[in-house]
């Protein structure tokens, strides 16, 4: 059951007419049904409705106003009570715009905001942690083809790994210097890792970072094709 407070000591006031579009902007995405980009919707979401004033309505802090005296109600407490409903409403068409219809489906029964909200967030939590998990491991296990264009395959596994942080996967460097040396043919491997030894050897960082490898891979790559 949905929280409540009494009416006197409850912040609800009128929001700002500019903040009462009842519109998320376009930088919220729609969430995806297995919750791939869960991560960045949540983030993005919350920033949306806390700059319109409802965000109290999904984490709870903005509960019902109660009036002080249930059998009879006075003008002010009526105005309070009609405007909380008012900006609820307003709350959950925001919630609704951005779901995919299978998790519409699944809070239909949830009377408020912060019920569905609950339901959701617990859900695609979940979901996201899965998707993130399942993507790093693909990203990890990348190969190029067999004859395949080494440069073109380096500049999509660069691209990927940007696609992955939008989604919340990070992949740090290590990982991915990694990943970028195992995704090659063995001519390639051979070269890669004999220019992180003499890195670890003479370079102030003792190491290469990612982009760099990769230009130098390519620069290989591209003198070998030419021979």
């Amino acid at each position: 059951m949905a929280s409540t407070s009494p009416v006197g000591t409850v912040s609800t006031t009128a929001v700002p007419s500019t903040a009462l579009s009842d519109h998320l902007p376009s930088s919220v995405p729609r969430l995806d049904p297995v919750g791939l980009n869960w991560a960045i919707f949540s983030l993005r979401f919350q920033d949306a409705v806390e700059a319109k004033g409802f965000w109290g309505h999904f984490d709870g802090t903005e509960a019902k106003p109660m009036p002080a005296d249930t059998p009879s109600i006075s003008a002010d407490e009526r105005t309070t009570i009609t405007l909380w409903e008012r900006n609820e409403r307003l709350a959950k068409s925001l919630l609704t715009q951005k779901l995919p219809d299978s998790a519409l489906m699944r809070i239909r029964t949830k009377k408020t905001v912060r019920e569905r909200w609950q339901v959701i967030e617990a859900d695609f939590t979940e979901k996201g942690t899965f998707a993130q998990t399942e993507m790093r491991a693909r990203f990890l296990d990348s190969k190029c083809p067999d004859r395949g264009n080494i440069r073109e395959f380096l500049d999509g596994l660069r691209t990927k790994r940007e696609e992955l942080s939008t989604m919340g996967v990070d992949m740090d460097e290590i990982d991915y210097c990694s990943t970028i040396i195992s995704s090659l043919p063995t001519p390639l491997v051979n070269f890669a890792s004999n220019q992180l030894a003499v890195a670890k050897l003479y370079a102030a960082m003792k190491t290469i970072a990612p982009d760099p490898l990769i230009m130098l891979i390519s620069e290989e790559y591209d003198c070998q094709q030419s021979q």
